[in-house]
């Protein structure tokens, strides 16, 4: 799980404040998940702040939410993101 913020120039930097972005990628998809989900937050708009959990393997019944499990299984890679808003940040996590 990584912590993230918007891009100033992105749609969400207005309504929101940052978010904790679940990451599930299949094991081999690259050798560092961490930098590969960073490539891919920044594309959306997003930029790393901190990662909150190493990445581990986990099996389907470990995963929070087994929906986005098994979309990372035909994808390769899912992401979810659970966004707060800026009225709803504290002064830390204001961008």
């Amino acid at each position: 799980m990584l912590e993230a913020v918007p891009l100033p120039d992105a749609p969400d930097f207005q309504e929101f404040g940052g978010a904790f972005v679940l990451c599930y990628q299949m094991p081999g998809l690259v050798e560092d998940p961490v930098r590969r989900a960073s490539e891919f937050l920044r594309e959306a708009g997003w930029q790393v702040t901190g990662v909150q959990e190493e990445p581990r393997l986990i099996e389907r019944e470990e995963a929070p939410e087994t929906e986005h499990f098994d979309q990372a299984l035909i994808d390769d890679e899912a992401y979810v993101f659970h966004q707060w808003r800026v009225e709803d940040a504290d002064d830390q996590t204001r961008h």
